[in-house]
């Protein structure tokens, strides 16, 4: 075996082999942040379920206390009802009662410690002045009467005052929650994934002592890393971690109450062993390592092979000529037919050495000196044989690790999450992977080749994407090159998507190659959209609310200027609703008043704008008015309106309003603002009520 042909067999077992260690730290990092963000969001998921849960439950509690039949606490048989109906419907409340302001059970489901006192159980100590919840604790006074079940009586105690209808404390209504509610959450969330996975679910208290998970663990204190790091950690996260009975799991963590409303702070653990985790690696590890082994084996067979077939015409004129310079003259120049450079060579050879053998018979006299010419012409020639051989062993050597990088960047650009499109500087697409195919839904096959703006800018933007590469291309400057925008791109059935698009830029021989990375933000916008909207928008009755009027009041003086006509504005209260509050509740109050608001928008158009500021304070924007008459008949309407009896769920109520009226005359009130217009509406409400209420008072611009 000669040395070129060792070398070049080396060389493939070095790159073989190189390559197999970097595509096996790749992969083994790869799974394990797979395995870390699977866990991070079993755990997010089981501590938002948590959350969701005991919100769920104060909910209940507040609905409870705030019900008629419970504040007024004379009827105990009806009030015994109502909690052995909520026990039914929530069968996981162990024990539902209220006790009277000594701590004696005043009233309780199935009638379990009636008579008894529980002043000195924390919950009622805690539910006194505000709602209380309590952590998970073992049973006490109702161990021995509950039912018996598989699993120790364990509760988490929900608790708050119960005020009677003048607003007087009169006693505690205490809820214990059935730890089996949480069990019972795990087993709907996370009992298949175990099952598959060997996944273990952990719920742990702020004094590290387990509440829920594996049995051996429950009520005993743990101190792992990934318990304290969800105590100081606001979004969660994953670890790698050795657990006290000796084996390395991966842990993805959370903690409860963090955003919500819950009061109680639990550690959410989801664990897995670093074995079972990374078991499919492992099998993807022995798969890459045999086909590697065999691929490897198939280069070096095929690098050896080829070198010899290559390397043995060389060989062969380089023994010819060597042996022709020891003297022996008699061994001829073999005729190389195995390709067109070593065959020249040959054939060269062949007719130097018939043209030395005939001068030799012609010049016997010049021997000498025509031997040392021929032996310089020689030492020439096998200069130049070597040169060649180099020049051939480089070439390939350089071809193969050409192919090598290009095969890489093209599994690279296949497999990447972000559409990839290239294109050179006449605009035409010379790359187009898979990712761009699926996001624009223009297969490859019919994107090379084609003007990138026709595929994907949109008509109305080509103009201005043609002027910045005709800028770029003449003096390099550009707003987009190697900069990160979000804009619309059009797909292939005709309809555009909003996308994010980095566009960077390589200066080539033959001319410039733009490369971009898009990536769709559809749901990025759409969330960021309703988030607007929800900032905009009164929770209560789905109004506008103050900030959203803040825009709409400048924009409609804005509106009234330019088409010169009039703009009026309302501002009213509900007379007499906080009497209605005081006496029918809060739900009545909070029902009152999205009746209210639906009886403003239907005396309204469609076209103008009915906004609550505050409390029981609404604004209407009235726009396109021909007169000040016009707002008014408006504004009687919504008073007729607002005359009829309101049907709540529990009473009849009949209030009126005090409406203030403010109108902006664009052409001879240009100076007024929308600060000064809210308050001569403001002041005009406040007139209407000093003058006896239920009526419409007009603002004057002294007032502003």
């Amino acid at each position: 075996m000669s040395l070129i042909t060792l070398g070049v067999v080396i060389t493939v077992l070095i790159t073989t082999v190189s390559v197999l260690i970097l595509v096996d730290q790749f992969t083994r990092g790869y799974a394990r942040a797979e395995v870390e963000t699977r866990l991070k969001q079993l755990a997010w998921q089981m501590q938002d379920a948590l959350e969701r849960g005991m919100v769920e439950r104060e909910i209940d509690m507040r609905l409870l206390v705030a019900r008629p039949s419970v504040r007024a606490a004379k009827d105990l048989n009806r009030v015994r009802r109502v909690l052995n109906e909520l026990q039914t419907n929530v069968p996981h409340y162990a024990w539902i009662g209220m006790a009277r302001p000594d701590g004696t059970v005043l009233v309780a489901t199935n009638g379990l410690l009636e008579g008894q006192s529980v002043a000195e159980r924390p919950w009622f100590k805690g539910g006194q002045k505000d709602a209380y919840s309590a952590d998970y604790h073992p049973a006490a006074l109702l161990e021995k009467k509950l039912p018996a079940q598989a699993e120790p009586w364990r509760f988490v105690d929900i608790a708050a005052p119960v005020l009677d209808m003048e607003g007087r404390y009169i006693g505690v209504m205490g809820m214990h929650l059935s730890w089996g509610w949480a069990r019972e959450i795990a087993a709907k969330l996370l009992d298949p994934t175990r099952n598959r996975y060997d996944v273990e679910v952990l719920i742990v208290r702020s004094d590290g002592v387990v509440l829920l998970g594996p049995k051996n663990l429950e009520e005993t204190v743990i101190n792992t890393e990934s318990f304290r790091a969800s105590q100081s950690a606001s979004t969660g996260g994953s670890t790698v971690e050795t657990w006290p009975d000796g084996r390395r799991y991966l842990a993805g963590y959370s903690r409860s109450g963090q955003d919500s409303g819950m009061k109680l702070k639990w550690s959410v653990i989801v664990r897995q062993p670093e074995t079972v985790a990374l078991e499919a690696f492992r099998d993807l590890e022995r798969r890459v390592i045999l086909v590697g082994a065999l691929t490897g084996a198939v280069l070096v067979i095929l690098a050896f092979v080829l070198t010899r077939r290559l390397v043995a015409p060389i060989n062969a004129l380089s023994a010819a000529l060597e042996q022709r310079a020891s003297g022996l003259h008699e061994v001829s120049i073999p005729l190389v037919n195995s390709y067109r450079e070593i065959q020249l060579l040959s054939a060269t050879l062949v007719s130097m050495v018939e043209r030395e053998e005939s001068y030799l018979r012609e010049l016997r006299s010049l021997n000498e000196s025509l031997e040392h010419r021929v032996a310089e012409r020689t030492s020439r020639l096998h200069e130049t044989a070597t040169a060649l051989q180099q020049s051939l062993d480089k070439q390939q050597a350089n071809q193969i690790q050409l192919e090598e990088s290009a095969a890489e960047l093209r599994a690279i650009l296949e497999n990447a999450q972000d559409a990839f499109i290239a294109a050179d500087e006449h605009g035409r697409v010379v790359e187009w992977n898979r990712q761009a195919e699926l996001l624009l839904g223009w297969p490859r096959d019919q994107a090379m080749g084609r003007d990138m703006a026709e595929l994907i800018v949109p008509p109305d933007m080509r103009a201005a994407h043609n002027r910045g590469m005709e800028q770029f291309l003449k003096d390099g400057t550009s707003v987009v090159i190697n900069n990160r925008i979000e804009l619309q791109a059009l797909h292939h059935d005709g309809h555009e998507l909003p996308i994010e698009i980095t566009v960077g830029h390589v200066k080539r021989q033959s001319g410039h190659l733009f490369i971009a990375f898009l990536h769709d933000i559809t749901e990025r916008l759409a969330f960021r959209e309703q988030m607007r909207e929800l900032a905009l928008t009164d929770v209560l009755t789905s109004l506008p609310n103050r900030r959203a009027f803040s825009d709409r009041l400048p924009e409609g003086m804005m509106r009234a200027r330019r088409a010169h006509q009039l703009l009026a504005l309302f501002f009213m209260d509900i007379d007499g609703f906080k009497a209605i509050n005081d006496r029918y509740g809060h739900e009545a109050g909070d029902e009152l008043l999205i009746e209210f608001a639906r009886r403003l928008q239907a005396a309204v158009r469609d076209v103008d704008t009915v906004a609550r500021l505050a409390g029981d304070e609404f604004v209407v924007i009235l726009e396109n008015l021909h007169s000040q008459s016009d707002a008014l008949m408006v504004a009687e309407k919504i008073l007729n309106t607002i005359r009829e009896p309101f049907q709540l769920t529990h009473s009849t109520v009949n209030v009126s309003s005090s409406i203030g009226v403010a109108v902006y005359l664009p052409d001879q009130d240009g100076e007024i603002g929308p600060e000064e217009l809210l308050s001569m509406a403001d002041k005009a409400m406040y007139a209407a009520k000093r003058l006896g209420k239920n009526r419409i008072e007009l603002g004057k611009v002294t007032d502003a």
